[in-house]
């Protein structure tokens, strides 16, 4: 870990008496650098609502899931349930979006995803920490032909990658790799070649102790909050998401 963690973005300057550290890497638009992206507003708004104030950091996926578990940060966004029940991180059920794998290519490439077997002799990319679902992680780690990148901007090295043709493909969410390949100029480099389609349902974890249970439960009254008047659908028009 670094000495100290990158804090990009306070969401909310309050002057209540609470105030919640949370974490996630960069996934935008789900989670965006500039104090934006449908999770970071969701998470924004609804705690505002029970006035507690939000801090944000940008750290590595994985090093915020070891950080949360370890009651070091209070919660970490946009995580599965596989990774609440593997770092034992307190959830109150709440989903916060949903997330396909989809897999891309470099742009000269004709591959199109059919079924796991269709992944074989293909060098992989994805990112250090994720889940992709119980049976492309089982294929994943049983794979010799894997690479898992980390770091501050882990996609974008993939998509590099990829525009350099020194892997096969890259699996992520489509929203999201359309969105950071037009922000860094590969759209024109990379090629949509299939998905799983297959949701998976996103929550906010937190930390298991008495502190991180307590702001579970003002999360999911948080959310009703923004439910009843209207702010939670408007956060989701404004992005074009849908779940």
């Amino acid at each position: 870990m670094k000495c100290r963690l990158l804090i990009l973005c306070a969401m909310s300057f309050s002057t209540s008496a609470e105030q919640i550290v949370v974490a996630s890497d960069i996934w935008c638009p789900y989670i965006c650098t500039d104090n934006s992206g449908y999770v970071v507003e969701l998470t924004q708004q609804a705690f505002a609502s029970v006035d507690i104030g939000v801090k944000f950091e940008s750290i590595p996926f994985q090093r915020a899931l070891t950080l949360t578990s370890q009651h070091k940060l209070d919660a970490v966004l946009a995580v599965t349930a596989k990774h609440i029940a593997t770092f034992s991180l307190s959830n109150n059920h709440v989903a916060i979006g949903q997330y396909t794998n989809d897999f891309y290519t470099p742009a000269s490439s004709h591959w199109q995803y059919s079924d796991l077997e269709s992944l074989d002799n293909k060098l992989i990319a994805t990112i250090l920490g994720y889940d992709y679902g119980e049976s492309l992680n089982r294929y994943l780690e049983n794979s010799q032909s894997h690479i898992r990148t980390s770091g501050e901007t882990p996609l974008k090295t993939n998509l590099y990658l990829a525009t350099k043709e020194r892997i096969d493909l890259l699996i992520g969410n489509r929203y999201v790799i359309d969105y950071t390949a037009k922000q860094y100029g590969y759209s024109e480099d990379i090629r949509f070649a299939g998905s799983e389609d297959k949701s998976t349902a996103l929550y906010v974890g937190f930390s298991n102790n008495d502190k991180g249970r307590s702001f579970a439960t003002k999360f999911a009254q948080g959310i009703e909050n923004l439910k009843q008047s209207g702010q939670y659908q408007a956060i989701l028009d404004k992005y074009q998401v849908a779940f």
